[in-house]
């Protein structure tokens, strides 16, 4: 009986200098690791805001991406890891986007985070919660909306990625437009979708004046900012 006592005695020893050790050896590791802030994104209520930045741990661990979801008056900390998403590879080749969307049947907002279609990611949420609130979080791929904008500065609607399957179809045709030849888009804060175009005009001011007329066709021009954005 004493020998099975001592036995099991040493058998859960083991087990919690085990347990200790690898602790021990997780925070030696986390503590060689190190954060540098790629970019920032702040909330629509201004209260939070998403932090996408690089991580390294030194070694062969390589750089990754990483997105956290902080309050707007705090510091992303030196040593955290992303909460939100990780993701291999350097932000640089990444290119992320953040846009921040306004809930259509609450008070609240969501979190677009636009990743590449090649991306290898590690973690992904799709829910960020705090105390008082919580905030969805969608991916969309790059490759399923080719709105590449060709006006510089780059208007608002650019910022905004949507599966609007009309919309990637005008984009598609539009390629094969005759000159002289526009198109105009509106996104609202709910990530609705308005758009326009005009094609086979004899100068690009007549294009752009009829694709701004038909984005805003049927509604107040006070309503809806179309911007042209080819």
């Amino acid at each position: 009986m004493k020998a099975m006592k001592v036995i099991l005695i040493s058998i859960v020893s083991a087990l919690a200098l085990f347990g200790l050790m690898a602790i021990l050896l997780g925070w030696l590791l986390s503590s060689m690791c190190g954060n540098n802030v790629y970019t920032e994104s702040l909330s629509l209520d201004k209260m939070y805001k998403a932090v996408i930045f690089e991580r390294s741990c030194g070694g062969t661990s390589g750089h990754s991406t990483q997105v956290s979801i902080i309050k707007a008056d705090e510091q992303l900390c030196d040593n955290c890891a992303g909460d939100v998403l990780v993701a291999n590879g350097h932000p640089n080749n990444n290119k992320l986007k953040l846009v921040w969307l306004a809930q259509h049947d609450s008070q609240g907002q969501q979190l677009q985070i636009h990743i590449p279609a090649d991306i290898a990611i590690e973690t992904q949420e799709t829910t960020w919660s705090s105390w008082f609130d919580s905030i969805d979080i969608s991916y969309p791929v790059f490759d399923h909306y080719p709105l590449a904008c060709e006006q510089t500065p780059q208007p608002k609607a650019c910022q905004f990625v949507t599966n609007d399957q009309k919309l990637i179809d005008v984009l598609i045709k539009y390629e094969g437009f005759k000159n002289h030849k526009a198109l105009a888009v509106s996104v609202n804060d709910m990530g609705n979708v308005r758009y326009g175009y005009g094609y086979g005009y004899d100068s690009m001011l007549k294009a752009q004046r009829r694709a701004l007329k038909e984005c805003t066709k049927g509604t107040s021009p006070t309503h809806v900012k179309c911007e042209l954005i080819r």
